[in-house]
């Protein structure tokens, strides 16, 4: 009987252990699609308001990040370069702090250039904050296990930030 009923608080706890991460996942996978739809669509305030806080800050606030995402935008339309398509991979890893999760989304954008598209495979970090009531999203091109620390001082280096691979251009046929 009273193994019968440990077995039982064994079971219950696997399936909520199971039921809070596929919460957790659900809401990085949310969060994602609606951050991917911003940065297709250039709407600043949505990717501002999935932008993290302290990267914003370093920008000199959120009227500066938002003249530097414009200037980005601006710069990549002047080359002919339209993203056209970011796809958030399944493979996503997280770790939980004090006060905040962390997690590795792998993800695959495509962008139209003259003559083709370029598609690239990276991966953003995504950050829960207050009870996973706010997720940001942290682009990784120039963070490394080296200085994470100056934008997530919290980092648990058990995640391992991968290697982001060599984009591929594919030429357009006529």
């Amino acid at each position: 009987m009273v193994r019968n009923f440990l077995c039982f608080l064994f079971l219950s706890a696997c399936q909520f252990t199971l039921t809070a991460e596929a919460q957790v996942l659900e809401e990085i996978k949310t969060a994602g699609q609606i951050y991917a739809y911003a940065q297709i669509h250039g709407d600043y305030e949505i990717l501002l308001d999935f932008t993290y806080p302290v990267l914003i800050e370093k920008a000199g606030g959120r009227e500066a990040m938002k003249s530097i995402l414009k200037q980005i935008q601006e710069t990549k339309i002047n080359k002919g370069q339209r993203l056209i398509k970011l796809t958030l991979g399944e493979h996503i890893q997280y770790t939980t702090n004090a006060t905040e999760v962390h997690a590795i989304v792998p993800v695959t954008t495509t962008t139209k250039v003259p003559g083709g598209t370029i598609t690239a495979e990276t991966n953003l970090i995504a950050v829960g904050t207050e009870g996973r009531d706010n997720w940001y999203f942290i682009e990784t091109t120039s963070i490394n296990e080296k200085n994470i620390n100056k934008i997530l001082p919290n980092w648990d280096f058990n995640l391992e930030l991968p290697f982001n691979k060599a984009p591929l251009y594919k030429e357009d046929t006529h």
